[in-house]
Protein backbone atom coordinates (compact mmCIF):
# COMPACT_ATOMS: atom_id res chain seq x y z
CA UNK A 1 0.00 0.00 0.00
CA UNK A 2 1.31 3.39 -1.06
CA UNK A 3 -0.91 5.22 1.59
CA UNK A 4 0.90 6.83 4.44
CA UNK A 5 -1.07 8.47 7.13
CA UNK A 6 -0.76 11.45 9.20
CA UNK A 7 -1.36 13.14 11.86
CA UNK A 8 -2.59 15.80 9.92
CA UNK A 9 -6.31 16.45 10.05
CA UNK A 10 -8.28 19.01 7.99
CA UNK A 11 -11.17 21.14 8.67
CA UNK A 12 -14.71 19.94 7.54
CA UNK A 13 -15.37 23.61 6.65
CA UNK A 14 -11.98 23.90 4.28
CA UNK A 15 -13.52 24.73 0.83
CA UNK A 16 -11.42 21.69 -0.75
CA UNK A 17 -14.43 19.32 0.78
CA UNK A 18 -17.18 21.76 -0.45
CA UNK A 19 -19.67 19.54 1.82
CA UNK A 20 -21.24 22.19 3.67
CA UNK A 21 -22.90 24.90 1.26
CA UNK A 22 -26.05 23.90 2.25
CA UNK A 23 -25.72 24.64 5.94
CA UNK A 24 -26.80 27.46 8.01
CA UNK A 25 -24.55 29.82 9.43
CA UNK A 26 -25.42 28.07 12.90
CA UNK A 27 -24.74 24.81 12.11
CA UNK A 28 -21.48 26.23 10.18
CA UNK A 29 -21.06 27.77 13.51
CA UNK A 30 -21.04 24.07 15.34
CA UNK A 31 -18.99 22.52 12.78
CA UNK A 32 -15.44 24.64 13.69
CA UNK A 33 -14.21 22.19 15.57
CA UNK A 34 -14.77 18.68 13.38
CA UNK A 35 -12.26 17.56 11.59
CA UNK A 36 -11.29 14.62 9.16
CA UNK A 37 -7.84 12.52 8.99
CA UNK A 38 -6.00 13.12 5.82
CA UNK A 39 -3.60 10.92 4.36
CA UNK A 40 -0.75 11.01 1.79
CA UNK A 41 -0.82 8.69 -1.39
CA UNK A 42 2.65 8.30 -2.49
CA UNK A 43 2.99 8.24 -6.38
CA UNK A 44 2.26 4.83 -8.23
CA UNK A 45 -0.89 2.58 -8.32
CA UNK A 46 -3.36 3.38 -5.89
CA UNK A 47 -5.56 0.64 -4.52
CA UNK A 48 -8.73 2.13 -3.40
CA UNK A 49 -9.89 -1.61 -1.78
CA UNK A 50 -7.14 -1.50 0.12
CA UNK A 51 -6.67 2.06 1.21
CA UNK A 52 -10.32 2.13 2.44
CA UNK A 53 -9.93 -1.08 4.49
CA UNK A 54 -6.90 -0.27 6.35
CA UNK A 55 -8.12 3.24 7.61
CA UNK A 56 -11.67 1.91 7.90
CA UNK A 57 -13.76 4.29 5.61
CA UNK A 58 -15.97 4.07 2.23
CA UNK A 59 -14.37 7.04 1.01
CA UNK A 60 -12.08 9.61 0.17
CA UNK A 61 -11.78 12.95 -1.37
CA UNK A 62 -9.26 14.65 -2.72
CA UNK A 63 -7.23 17.35 -1.50
CA UNK A 64 -4.31 18.20 -3.46
CA UNK A 65 -3.11 16.46 -6.58
CA UNK A 66 -4.30 14.39 -9.01
CA UNK A 67 -5.22 10.72 -9.29
CA UNK A 68 -5.83 9.04 -12.95
CA UNK A 69 -8.59 6.59 -13.49
CA UNK A 70 -7.26 4.56 -16.50
CA UNK A 71 -9.68 2.19 -17.91
CA UNK A 72 -8.62 -0.84 -20.76
CA UNK A 73 -11.75 -1.64 -23.02
CA UNK A 74 -9.89 -3.80 -26.11
CA UNK A 75 -6.73 -2.15 -26.98
CA UNK A 76 -7.59 1.54 -26.21
CA UNK A 77 -7.73 3.32 -22.60
CA UNK A 78 -9.48 6.42 -21.40
CA UNK A 79 -8.44 8.18 -18.76
CA UNK A 80 -10.59 10.07 -16.30
CA UNK A 81 -8.86 13.14 -14.43
CA UNK A 82 -10.09 13.45 -10.52
CA UNK A 83 -8.39 16.37 -8.74
CA UNK A 84 -9.09 18.45 -5.56
CA UNK A 85 -13.02 17.84 -4.70
CA UNK A 86 -13.50 14.61 -6.52
CA UNK A 87 -14.86 12.29 -4.47
CA UNK A 88 -12.59 8.36 -4.25
CA UNK A 89 -15.10 5.51 -3.66
CA UNK A 90 -14.69 1.84 -4.18
CA UNK A 91 -17.62 -0.21 -6.44
CA UNK A 92 -19.32 -2.83 -4.70
CA UNK A 93 -20.44 -4.84 -7.34
CA UNK A 94 -17.60 -6.79 -9.39
CA UNK A 95 -17.27 -5.68 -12.97
CA UNK A 96 -17.79 -8.19 -15.83
CA UNK A 97 -14.70 -9.53 -16.94
CA UNK A 98 -14.04 -7.27 -20.01
CA UNK A 99 -14.69 -4.12 -18.24
CA UNK A 100 -12.33 -5.21 -15.23
CA UNK A 101 -9.05 -3.89 -16.12
CA UNK A 102 -9.72 -0.55 -14.61
CA UNK A 103 -6.23 1.10 -12.80
CA UNK A 104 -6.32 4.65 -10.38
CA UNK A 105 -2.60 6.09 -10.20
CA UNK A 106 -0.60 8.88 -8.66
CA UNK A 107 1.57 10.84 -10.61
CA UNK A 108 2.67 12.69 -8.08
CA UNK A 109 2.09 12.78 -4.14
CA UNK A 110 -1.54 13.09 -3.36
CA UNK A 111 -3.05 14.35 -0.36
CA UNK A 112 -6.99 12.63 0.43
CA UNK A 113 -9.15 13.16 3.45
CA UNK A 114 -11.09 10.00 4.57
CA UNK A 115 -14.61 9.50 4.46
CA UNK A 116 -14.96 6.89 7.55
CA UNK A 117 -16.75 7.52 11.34
CA UNK A 118 -16.10 10.83 11.57
CA UNK A 119 -18.16 11.79 8.58
CA UNK A 120 -20.85 9.26 9.86
CA UNK A 121 -21.26 10.72 12.85
CA UNK A 122 -21.18 14.53 11.26
CA UNK A 123 -23.95 13.73 9.33
CA UNK A 124 -26.27 12.06 11.57
CA UNK A 125 -25.97 15.27 13.40
CA UNK A 126 -25.72 17.08 10.36
CA UNK A 127 -27.92 15.66 7.60
CA UNK A 128 -27.75 18.51 4.75
CA UNK A 129 -23.82 17.57 4.54
CA UNK A 130 -25.20 14.66 2.20
CA UNK A 131 -26.53 17.51 0.05
CA UNK A 132 -23.02 18.48 0.02
CA UNK A 133 -21.81 15.14 -0.99
CA UNK A 134 -24.42 14.42 -3.64
CA UNK A 135 -23.83 17.99 -5.51
CA UNK A 136 -20.13 16.86 -5.59
CA UNK A 137 -21.27 13.51 -7.12
CA UNK A 138 -23.39 14.95 -9.59
CA UNK A 139 -21.01 17.45 -10.73
CA UNK A 140 -18.13 14.70 -11.45
CA UNK A 141 -20.55 12.90 -13.72
CA UNK A 142 -21.22 15.94 -15.45
CA UNK A 143 -17.79 16.07 -16.53
CA UNK A 144 -17.31 13.03 -17.44
CA UNK A 145 -20.76 13.31 -19.66
CA UNK A 146 -19.13 16.48 -21.09
CA UNK A 147 -15.67 14.11 -21.71
CA UNK A 148 -18.29 11.74 -23.72
CA UNK A 149 -19.31 14.57 -25.72
CA UNK A 150 -15.97 15.82 -26.14
CA UNK A 151 -14.84 12.72 -27.71
CA UNK A 152 -17.23 12.78 -30.19
CA UNK A 153 -16.42 16.06 -31.78
CA UNK A 154 -14.82 15.34 -35.16
CA UNK A 155 -12.18 17.25 -35.20
CA UNK A 156 -9.28 16.43 -32.65
CA UNK A 157 -7.85 19.93 -32.47
CA UNK A 158 -11.82 20.47 -31.43
CA UNK A 159 -11.59 17.77 -28.65
CA UNK A 160 -7.86 18.82 -27.01
CA UNK A 161 -9.10 22.54 -26.69
CA UNK A 162 -12.94 21.24 -25.58
CA UNK A 163 -10.82 18.92 -23.14
CA UNK A 164 -8.49 21.82 -21.70
CA UNK A 165 -11.39 23.89 -20.88
CA UNK A 166 -13.44 21.05 -19.10
CA UNK A 167 -10.28 20.55 -16.99
CA UNK A 168 -9.86 24.66 -16.63
CA UNK A 169 -13.61 24.92 -15.11
CA UNK A 170 -12.33 22.81 -12.11
CA UNK A 171 -8.80 23.39 -11.86
CA UNK A 172 -7.94 26.51 -13.84
CA UNK A 173 -6.85 30.24 -12.83
CA UNK A 174 -8.50 33.26 -14.58
CA UNK A 175 -5.61 35.70 -14.93
CA UNK A 176 -5.18 38.81 -17.17
CA UNK A 177 -3.33 36.91 -20.09
CA UNK A 178 -6.37 34.43 -20.36
CA UNK A 179 -7.33 31.24 -18.35
CA UNK A 180 -4.68 29.13 -17.02
CA UNK A 181 -4.62 25.70 -16.78
CA UNK A 182 -1.59 24.29 -14.47
CA UNK A 183 -1.72 20.60 -15.95
CA UNK A 184 1.71 19.56 -17.33
CA UNK A 185 -0.33 16.56 -19.85
CA UNK A 186 1.46 14.60 -22.09
CA UNK A 187 0.49 14.65 -24.88
CA UNK A 188 -0.51 11.16 -24.72
CA UNK A 189 -2.58 11.58 -21.53
CA UNK A 190 -4.59 13.99 -23.62
CA UNK A 191 -4.91 11.51 -26.16
CA UNK A 192 -6.16 8.89 -23.85
CA UNK A 193 -8.63 11.85 -22.56
CA UNK A 194 -10.53 12.92 -26.00
CA UNK A 195 -9.97 9.32 -27.41
CA UNK A 196 -7.20 9.94 -29.92
CA UNK A 197 -3.32 8.84 -30.69
CA UNK A 198 -0.39 10.46 -29.58
CA UNK A 199 0.68 11.32 -33.10
CA UNK A 200 -2.98 12.99 -33.74
CA UNK A 201 -2.96 15.18 -30.80
CA UNK A 202 0.93 16.30 -31.18
CA UNK A 203 -0.80 17.44 -34.90
CA UNK A 204 -3.97 19.14 -32.82
CA UNK A 205 -1.76 21.09 -30.49
CA UNK A 206 0.78 22.44 -33.30
CA UNK A 207 -2.22 23.94 -34.68
CA UNK A 208 -3.91 25.06 -31.39
CA UNK A 209 -0.88 27.14 -31.07
CA UNK A 210 -0.07 28.37 -34.35
CA UNK A 211 -3.45 29.84 -34.41
CA UNK A 212 -2.88 31.50 -30.71
CA UNK A 213 -5.42 29.26 -29.13
CA UNK A 214 -3.34 27.75 -26.98
CA UNK A 215 0.42 28.65 -25.88
CA UNK A 216 2.63 25.78 -23.73
CA UNK A 217 3.98 26.58 -20.39
CA UNK A 218 6.22 25.57 -18.06
CA UNK A 219 3.58 23.86 -16.69
CA UNK A 220 0.66 23.77 -17.92
CA UNK A 221 -1.52 25.46 -20.49
CA UNK A 222 -2.64 28.90 -20.91
CA UNK A 223 -6.10 29.09 -23.07
CA UNK A 224 -6.71 32.17 -25.22
CA UNK A 225 -9.47 30.81 -27.38
CA UNK A 226 -12.66 30.08 -25.90
CA UNK A 227 -14.07 26.20 -26.40
CA UNK A 228 -15.95 24.96 -29.61
CA UNK A 229 -19.07 26.77 -30.04
CA UNK A 230 -22.32 25.67 -31.97
CA UNK A 231 -22.41 26.98 -35.90
CA UNK A 232 -25.88 26.97 -36.16
CA UNK A 233 -27.21 28.24 -32.41
CA UNK A 234 -28.08 26.04 -29.31
CA UNK A 235 -29.18 22.34 -30.70
CA UNK A 236 -32.41 20.87 -29.67
CA UNK A 237 -32.35 17.90 -27.71
CA UNK A 238 -34.67 15.52 -29.21
CA UNK A 239 -36.45 13.10 -27.23
CA UNK A 240 -35.75 9.12 -28.11
CA UNK A 241 -38.13 7.57 -30.70
CA UNK A 242 -38.49 3.73 -31.46
CA UNK A 243 -37.81 3.95 -35.45
CA UNK A 244 -40.95 1.87 -35.79
CA UNK A 245 -43.86 2.09 -33.71
CA UNK A 246 -45.35 -1.84 -34.35
CA UNK A 247 -45.56 -4.15 -32.10
CA UNK A 248 -42.36 -6.52 -32.55
CA UNK A 249 -40.82 -9.11 -30.28
CA UNK A 250 -38.39 -6.38 -28.13
CA UNK A 251 -42.61 -4.59 -27.47
CA UNK A 252 -44.89 -5.17 -24.93
CA UNK A 253 -47.74 -6.47 -26.81
CA UNK A 254 -51.70 -4.91 -26.49
CA UNK A 255 -53.64 -7.16 -23.55
CA UNK A 256 -55.59 -9.94 -25.25
CA UNK A 257 -58.68 -12.08 -24.38
CA UNK A 258 -57.39 -14.85 -22.37
CA UNK A 259 -60.33 -16.84 -23.87
CA UNK A 260 -58.67 -16.28 -27.73
CA UNK A 261 -55.15 -16.97 -26.72
CA UNK A 262 -56.10 -20.42 -25.05
CA UNK A 263 -58.04 -21.54 -28.11
CA UNK A 264 -54.61 -19.42 -30.42
CA UNK A 265 -52.57 -22.02 -27.99
CA UNK A 266 -54.62 -25.23 -28.46
CA UNK A 267 -54.75 -24.79 -32.39
CA UNK A 268 -50.88 -24.42 -32.23
CA UNK A 269 -50.20 -27.54 -30.37
CA UNK A 270 -52.50 -29.43 -32.32
CA UNK A 271 -51.03 -27.75 -35.86
CA UNK A 272 -47.47 -29.32 -34.06
CA UNK A 273 -48.61 -32.34 -33.25
CA UNK A 274 -49.72 -33.20 -36.74
CA UNK A 275 -46.41 -31.66 -38.01
CA UNK A 276 -43.70 -33.92 -35.62
CA UNK A 277 -46.48 -37.29 -37.33
CA UNK A 278 -46.01 -35.79 -40.42
CA UNK A 279 -41.81 -35.37 -39.96
CA UNK A 280 -41.47 -38.47 -37.67
CA UNK A 281 -42.93 -40.75 -41.22
CA UNK A 282 -41.25 -39.06 -43.98
CA UNK A 283 -38.15 -39.41 -41.73
CA UNK A 284 -38.84 -43.16 -40.94
CA UNK A 285 -39.44 -43.95 -44.86
CA UNK A 286 -36.04 -41.89 -45.56
CA UNK A 287 -34.22 -44.22 -43.40
CA UNK A 288 -35.59 -47.30 -44.92
CA UNK A 289 -34.58 -45.88 -48.05
CA UNK A 290 -31.60 -45.56 -46.62
CA UNK A 291 -30.88 -48.79 -45.33
CA UNK A 292 -31.96 -50.55 -48.95
CA UNK A 293 -29.26 -48.15 -50.78
CA UNK A 294 -26.75 -49.39 -47.88
CA UNK A 295 -27.50 -53.34 -48.52
CA UNK A 296 -27.58 -52.48 -52.17
CA UNK A 297 -23.88 -51.11 -52.42
CA UNK A 298 -22.57 -53.91 -49.83
CA UNK A 299 -24.15 -56.55 -52.58
CA UNK A 300 -21.85 -55.19 -55.51
CA UNK A 301 -19.14 -54.45 -53.41
CA UNK A 302 -18.32 -58.12 -52.44
CA UNK A 303 -19.93 -58.97 -56.20
CA UNK A 304 -16.71 -56.51 -57.19
CA UNK A 305 -14.57 -58.38 -54.80
CA UNK A 306 -15.77 -61.74 -55.65
CA UNK A 307 -15.08 -61.54 -59.38
CA UNK A 308 -11.52 -59.79 -58.62
CA UNK A 309 -10.70 -62.72 -56.79
CA UNK A 310 -11.91 -64.86 -59.61
CA UNK A 311 -9.71 -63.21 -62.29
CA UNK A 312 -6.68 -63.39 -59.96
CA UNK A 313 -7.09 -67.36 -59.84
CA UNK A 314 -7.60 -67.98 -63.64
CA UNK A 315 -4.26 -70.11 -64.66
CA UNK A 316 -2.27 -68.64 -67.37
CA UNK A 317 -3.30 -69.89 -70.94
CA UNK A 318 -0.82 -72.46 -72.38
Amino acid sequence: MNATASQDRVPILTAALELTRYLTPDERADLVNVSLPVLTIRPGPVEMSTLLAKYPAFGATVLDGLIMSAQLIGDHTGIQLLGPGDLLVQGTEPLPDWLSDLELRAPAPVRVAVFGDDLLATVYRWPRIMQGLYSRVSEQLHRLGAQLVICQLPRVDERVLAMMWLLAESWGQVTPGGVRLPLALTHETLGALVGARRPTVSLALRKLSSQGAVVHQDNGWLLLEPPPQPEHGKSRILAPEPVDQSISRWSTPAPVDPSVTYAELKDTVRRLRVQHTHDRETTAEQLRRLKTTRVRIETVRQQISRDALSRRRVPPSS
